[in-house]
């Protein structure tokens, strides 16, 4: 059987697949961190250039570069999409360096998602391996400021969203190892507030207090909460003012936004904006900048037979089977967003993503990776 087939190819070059991983956890590629970005992009390019694909460096002066791999093939195209930046700050790989201890690996985006875009790589070694005929034309994204919104390579994803039939992404499984079937819409709202400042004991009555105008407007945004609907409107971040004894007269703060259709997204954003600009205070004025982050990513035509193909290999190997619906967001609901058949949370098994203690199962890694490899190879059960 083909899994079984690429599982062990991957079983034998487990202790390379480690040893890469090591060696670009130990890269700091915080999304400020072009350096780090840019010397991990520059190692995938070379390993993927010697293993027969095209490399296109994706350059970018006020981030780290991306990378575009692409190997022509038979029958239909594949979109498979990663990233090389982390959540961490410049010094987190010094001060928490990769390490193994029995079966757990740790270290900054040891599975968000380094060993996402290692496994993506010996997945392609692997089927090149072991010889599969009729692997799809495929071109691999990844993306170089993806945890500060994937800005720079928006229109590169769209781009290459465009001309394929699938698309795969390969970011770490659910804690519990489930893959990701839907994802959620984001948008967030920066808003800043311009009051009066005044001597709080001497004339408060003159002054119009910043602070007080967002805090009215939080309690109405606070009421747009709809979880079982799977609305949120968070308030991240508020501050303001510069003195106890003075009234506030500048506040600014952060909303997030989530929610599971464009329409839903649609109805909320008028509403938050309604909220916005709705004057609480006389002599405060509010200003705000809302930006759309991602667009929902939902089922559409063909994503049930990826899914199936999924499941099948998932009873081949061994691994539950489970899926999941999230609140978090990838580069893959830009894809799905133009109607390509798209699954998420391919990767391997991991968990508290972005935190210091991250950490990686190295149990599941090769399971995972043929897995992934032999969804590819089975693709052209789907095509034309």
């Amino acid at each position: 059987m083909l899994s079984i087939k690429l599982k062990a190819y991957l079983d034998e070059h487990y202790g390379e697949m480690v040893a890469l991983l090591e060696r670009v956890v130990n890269i700091d590629s915080g999304s400020a961190c072009k350096e780090g970005i840019d010397t991990i992009a520059d190692i995938m390019a070379e390993e993927f250039l010697a293993e027969g694909f095209q490399t296109e460096l994706l350059e970018h002066e006020c981030c780290g570069n991306g990378l575009i791999v692409r190997k022509e093939g038979g029958p239909g195209r594949l979109l498979m999409i990663c990233h090389i930046d982390t959540a961490f700050p410049k010094g987190a790989a010094e001060a928490h360096p990769f390490q193994v201890e029995g079966t757990r690996a740790t270290g900054p985006g040891v599975v968000d998602m380094k060993s996402c875009f290692v496994g993506c790589l010996y997945a392609w070694k692997a089927l090149h391996a072991v010889r599969t005929p009729n692997l799809p034309s495929v071109a691999i994204l990844l993306s170089g400021d993806e945890e500060a919104g994937s800005h720079a390579v928006e229109q590169d994803i769209i781009r290459e969203g465009r001309q394929a039939d699938w698309c795969m992404v390969t970011e770490g499984a659910r804690e519990n190892g489930a893959i990701v079937i839907e994802r959620k819409g984001n948008a967030y709202v920066h808003v800043k507030a311009r009051g009066r400042a005044v001597h709080a004991g001497i004339e408060p009555e003159k002054g119009c207090n910043a602070i007080e105008e967002l805090a009215l407007k939080i309690v109405k945004l606070r009421k747009l909460n709809d979880y079982e609907k799977g609305i949120s409107v968070t308030v991240g971040v508020i501050h303001g003012g510069e003195n106890r004894i003075v009234v506030a007269g500048q506040a600014e703060m952060d909303i997030d936004l989530r929610y599971r259709t464009r329409e839903q997204g649609e109805a909320l954003l008028q509403e938050v904006r309604d909220i916005l600009e709705t004057v609480e205070i006389p002599g405060v004025a509010t200003t705000y900048t809302l930006t759309i982050n991602r667009p929902p990513l939902l089922q559409v035509p063909g994503s049930v037979r990826l899914q199936s193909l999924v499941e099948e290999t998932s009873r081949e190997l061994g691994i539950p089977y489970l899926t999941a619906v999230t609140g978090g967001v990838s580069d893959g609901n830009f894809v799905a967003d133009l109607g390509v058949p798209t699954i998420d949370g391919l990767g391997p098994v991991g968990g508290l993503m972005c935190s210091p203690e991250e950490y990686l199962d190295l149990s599941t890694w090769t399971a995972r990776t043929a897995r992934m490899a032999a969804v590819i190879a089975k693709l052209h059960e789907n095509a034309g």
